[in-house]
């Protein structure tokens, strides 16, 4: 392992995020905040440590396979640090763990809160806290691609242990353009979000953090009742909209973006079509049991109905009502969708349905061959052969991702919690939704739970964005063998 480079880059994203509290400080001063000056002074020192990275690691050489995975994780861990120190030095957050869990939460888009006093957060820490989700999304280490070119060596192993999915997509030559493309979507999507938000009533500074967090399928909100507390059907309709657009591989809405003249491409993804279908069978199947078992309206059914299942699937996390006392059949659909996730490349958590999608296709092939022995026949995605080597890795990764929550159920049941809140909380934390069961359900939150709980969902949750793989690889004894 080489730690100049390591070194190097997490410096470089310091000084991203050193830079980036400027805004949320502006804001403070724009509304008359006193936070203003506190995040002053925790953008210096994240600019300050982050300069000094870069000084003594000029000259780096270039980035291993090995140390792109040490990079992102620490990458991550160095920004969860970071964006705790806001929380901090303003008083919003006054235990240490509290405010790392709430950043870590925010930058690996999962919005698990263990906020209680809305009112007393100023706009200035509201904004940051969105930001966060907002970084995370599309993910720092991509930003860090598109600003600084000096990454673009070996840029390519950090690229692959940050998009989320079994495979990275270059859309250009240029791994650099590559992420400038996508970040480009990106802010694009934002901006029209915070438009369409303005204009169905909430706040600029509502709509501002929204548009942040639902791009991101992040979930963070700036009312305690989430979504819900708008009491605005229009609004979640639109909602719905950007979070389904949200959990779409990001590759399609640049293909469709650069060539409007071309075919629609989503419609041509066999992952997109799958993402697709199950949003409208789970959403006829919650609207159906609304309206029928549990006395909706049909309007009513159809708007919260279909919102919580796009919300879940896509792992935004907002909520419009609460699901718990709708009974035991959505719970466990829900949970389902929890698991599932959305696409790959997208900024959502979970399995992803590629993965799921590829799993149908070799059990098929496998029934088949019970048939036809001697039939050879391969799985495919989009019309292209899937190679063994992918499939493999299909495999590894979701018994991987169902033992790591079987682990995380049993290590928060040890601090006395029921079974339906130990196993909410661990699929809530590595899926990155947010919301759980029961005693951390959609009208709960984090902040009753112990320091011992909350450090095992930080990892979670950390786990859960880098998709389990490259944070368990560093503690493998191979991976510092030369």
């Amino acid at each position: 392992m080489h730690l100049s480079p390591i070194v190097n880059v997490v410096g470089v994203l310091l000084i991203v995020l050193g830079a980036a509290q400027a805004v949320p400080m502006g804001v403070a001063v724009y509304f008359g905040e006193s936070d203003w000056f506190y995040l002053g002074v925790s953008g210096i020192i994240s600019l300050g440590v982050g300069v000094l990275m870069a000084i003594f690691s000029k000259g780096a050489p270039e980035i291993s396979e090995r140390d792109g995975f040490f990079v992102v994780t620490l990458a991550w861990l160095f920004a969860a640090a970071v964006g705790a120190l806001p929380y901090v030095l303003t008083g919003t957050i006054g235990s240490l763990t509290d405010a790392i869990f709430e950043s870590m939460s925010g930058f690996t888009t999962t919005g698990a809160t263990i906020l209680t006093n809305f009112q007393g957060v100023g706009q200035g820490i509201f904004l940051w806290r969105s930001m966060t989700q907002w970084f995370g999304g599309m993910g720092i280490i991509v930003l860090a691609l598109v600003i600084l070119p000096a990454l673009g060596i070996g840029g390519m192993q950090l690229f692959k242990r940050e998009v989320p999915g079994p495979y990275s997509e270059k859309l250009t030559p240029r791994l650099r353009d590559t992420a400038r493309a996508l970040w480009s979507v990106y802010l694009g999507i934002t901006v029209v979000e915070g438009v369409v938000f303005y204009l169905l009533g909430m706040t600029p500074m509502e709509a501002i953090n929204h548009a942040l967090t639902t791009v991101s399928t992040a979930g963070f909100s700036t009312r305690p009742d989430s979504i819900g507390g708008f009491q605005s059907p229009a609004l979640e309709w639109a909602m719905i909209v950007f979070m389904v657009i949200g959990g779409i591989n990001f590759s399609l809405h640049y293909r469709l973006f650069t060539h409007p003249r071309a075919r629609i491409p989503h419609f041509r993804d066999n992952e997109f079509v799958w993402y697709l279908s199950a949003i409208i069978l789970a959403s006829l199947a919650m609207v159906a049991y609304l309206a029928a078992i549990k006395g909706y309206s049909p309007s009513a059914a159809a708007t919260k109905g279909t919102f919580q299942v796009v919300s879940i699937l896509t792992t935004s996390g907002f909520v419009s009502d609460d699901y718990v006392p709708w009974g035991a059949f959505p719970q466990i659909l829900l949970v389902m969708l929890m698991i599932a996730g959305g696409c790959a490349g997208s900024t959502s958590g979970g399995i992803k349905w590629v993965r799921i999608l590829l799993v149908f296709k070799y059990i098929y092939l496998e029934l088949l061959r019970l048939i036809h022995p001697r039939l050879v026949v391969h799985a495919k995605l989009n019309h292209m052969n899937v190679s063994q080597d992918i499939l493999s890795n299909i495999f590894a990764f979701i018994f991987l991702f169902l033992t790591t929550l079987g682990v995380v159920t049993l290590l928060i049941s040890l601090d006395g919690h029921s079974f339906l809140t130990s196993m909410g909380a661990a699929v809530s934390a590595l899926s990155n939704i947010g919301p759980g069961l029961d005693a951390v359900g959609p009208v709960e939150n984090y902040a009753h739970l112990s320091s011992y709980a909350k450090w095992v969902l930080i990892l979670a949750m950390l786990m859960g964005r880098l998709e389990l793989m490259t944070v368990i690889v560093l503690f493998m004894p191979f991976t510092w063998r030369r």
